[in-house]
């Protein structure tokens, strides 16, 4: 909603991501996480009027702590991202069941 960056159609994406964690000791990992997103763009006449292509990179340090004999965990960690103008880094805190 900021001024000038209102776009007059929308824009329709689907996205898949794959991500890679390796485990380095006690559990302590580094992870690269890749968002894939295909867009797809409509004008106010509900007419396609390209196609776009985003690679959005996560690179992760964490610690995976292990809880009730080791049936779940939580996994505190740091994310950094880098494109072309700025760098940024951002919190994490993933969890899940072993099964």
């Amino acid at each position: 909603d900021a001024p000038g960056e209102n776009y007059p159609g929308s824009v329709r994406q689907n996205v898949i991501g794959f991500a890679y964690n390796r485990f380095w000791w006690k559990g302590l990992y580094t992870g690269v996480h890749a968002m894939n997103a295909f867009q797809k763009y409509i004008g106010e006449d509900n007419k396609k009027i390209t196609n776009g292509y985003t690679l959005f990179m996560t690179y992760r340090l964490g610690y995976q702590v292990k809880l009730f004999k080791n049936r779940f965990f939580i996994e505190p960690s740091i994310g950094l991202t880098k494109w072309p103008n700025y760098f940024c880094s951002e919190p994490g805190l993933h969890f899940g069941y072993n099964f």
